[in-house]
């Protein structure tokens, strides 16, 4: 892999009853690997919020490594 790399381009929240669903779309360019670019999704359960979620996305610590959108699964809304 030569030079490449993705940017956020678009996050969507689903709330439900009991579940929680965040559609994260990413725009890749250059030599990125199959499966970067597209939407990513992930379930969760209601009782996280969407604040808790996004600090899980983007943040992490020794005891709660990061989230990363990039290895959710590919799902379109």
């Amino acid at each position: 892999m030569g030079r490449a790399g993705f940017n956020f381009a678009e996050l969507r929240f689903v709330f439900e009853q009991e579940l929680t669903q965040v559609y994260v779309l990413c725009n890749a360019w250059g030599d990125a690997p199959l499966g970067v670019q597209g939407w990513h999704h992930k379930t969760f359960p209601a009782s996280m919020t969407a604040e808790g979620i996004l600090w899980h996305m983007f943040n992490s610590t020794p005891d709660e490594p990061l989230d990363d959108p990039i290895l959710w699964s590919l799902k379109a809304p």
